[in-house]
């Protein structure tokens, strides 16, 4: 089996790599800039890399002639919800526009091959009470991000039923773990305690609205729930939430972080990380993948806090 990774060398997508290359799969990745490998260091001789903007097109195209891949994950994208308002467009043509080249391009590879799209659990928007959303509630997007993973979410349905491409999709809410960019909030307070603990100060965090709550999933059980979605024979259900069915206000992770450290964390609120547009509740209903594949998440998440910190630990040493 042969299967190309977009966005490699990303968050998402170094994990999927180390659980792929783990299995001995002919893996093939697609970077905008291959020199910026980090995250996959410990196993590039074990990929075959390609380097290829998703915006372009023709050079999209030619990686897959080239490479033939039996299974494409698109992990690309612009991730972050904040950056969504101050750079729209840009988020737009990322994540939209190149999902579309990427999805034209399969089309006119003509290639068999099955592709797993990306979205989120944005897509829903605000959670008021039970029941969670599952995946046949209507999206009500609150943000451009959301916007956009929307957009993505209705137009690879569309490519599916109109174009006849075998694709599936993933709607994961939050995750997090090793290699994640500091400006998430796990990350962001393992990086802070990190930086503290290093420079001998007390343990004050800089955070924002710490009374959200969030549905946290390790990302390397979120890999897992994608190879299984990307696995699936085609049936009638193609699209799937990936959450892990506990909701935690970030309060409640910093309390498990003082835990680990075995000290006591005290908060400063900075205005400027107070956003009007937070979403107070979200999460989401991921019976439908556990009943058909049988995934659910294994890692507790307390080993994924203290694997954060390690990593943090880890990049001060480096």
């Amino acid at each position: 089996m042969k299967v190309l990774i977009t966005g490699i060398g990303g968050f998402v997508g170094s994990h999927l790599a180390d659980f792929l290359v783990a299995k001995e799969i002919q893996l093939f990745g697609l970077m905008r800039d291959v020199g910026r490998n980090e995250n996959i260091k410990n196993i590039i001789n074990h990929i075959s890399l390609h380097q290829a903007d998703i915006n372009d097109f023709t050079s999209l195209l030619k990686v897959i002639k080239q490479t033939k891949p039996d299974i494409i994950l698109h992990t690309a994208g612009q991730p972050f919800v904040p950056s969504s308002f101050e750079h729209t467009a840009e988020t737009f043509q990322v994540n939209v526009i190149g999902t579309i080249n990427l999805l034209e391009a399969i089309k006119a590879a003509d290639i068999k091959t099955r592709t797993l799209i990306i979205t989120s659990g944005e897509i829903y928007g605000e959670v008021i009470g039970l029941p969670l959303p599952t995946e046949k509630s209507i999206p009500n997007p609150v943000n451009p991000y959301a916007a956009s993973k929307t957009s993505i979410d209705y137009i690879s349905q569309t490519y599916k039923k109109f174009e006849g491409l075998d694709i599936v999709i993933a709607r994961p809410f939050n995750h997090t773990g090793p290699r994640q960019r500091a400006n998430f909030v796990c990350s962001s307070i393992a990086k802070q305690l990190v930086n503290l603990k290093k420079t001998k100060q007390k343990y004050i965090l800089n955070l924002g609205n710490i009374s959200a709550q969030r549905d946290f999933t390790d990302v390397r059980d979120v890999v897992k729930a994608y190879w299984q979605i990307a696995n699936l024979k085609e049936n009638e259900n193609f699209i799937f939430n990936v959450s892990s069915g506990i909701q935690r206000t970030i309060k409640n992770v910093i309390q498990l972080f003082e835990k680990i450290i075995g000290e006591e964390i005290s908060i400063n609120v900075e205005k400027g990380r107070l956003r009007g547009y937070d979403i107070q509740l979200m999460a989401g209903d991921s019976t439908l993948i556990k009943n058909i594949t049988g995934w659910k998440p294994i890692i507790p998440f307390e080993q994924t806090l203290q694997d954060l910190l390690h990593y943090w630990e880890q990049k001060e040493i480096e």
